[in-house]
């Protein structure tokens, strides 16, 4: 009887163990995958809409100023708004959970959930 250093059966566990545990790394992932990535909108602190990301579309939000926002393949940016510098359109899309966009003068935020 030959003494290996690692069996057949040793392998085989050792093989489910690592798929188990890739499993269960990548759970969270599928799990948020499954759920969408959402914006919430405020003005003023309250929330004022809760847009889908998955589904491309234009909002017209009414804030201290009315902006616009564009929704595209998975981001969302601010597009147009009254504001007089306009830094909220120059700050491009966002689409990834924790970032945020701001229009201050016209007190309506975009953060990514």
């Amino acid at each position: 009887m030959e003494n290996k250093l690692f069996r057949k059966k040793e392998i085989a566990l050792l093989l489910i163990i690592s798929a188990l545990m890739l499993a269960l790394m990548l759970l969270p992932s599928l799990k948020e995958s499954g759920k969408g990535v959402r914006a919430i909108v405020t003005c003023n602190g309250e929330v004022v809409a809760e847009i889908d990301l998955g589904k491309d579309a234009d909002y017209t939000i009414e804030g201290a100023l009315t902006a616009t926002l564009e929704v595209r393949n998975g981001k969302i940016r601010f597009v147009h708004s009254l504001c007089p510098d306009k830094i909220c359109e120059a700050f491009g899309w966002i689409g990834e959970p924790g970032e945020t966009a701001i229009c201050a003068p016209a007190r309506i935020a975009v953060q990514i959930v």
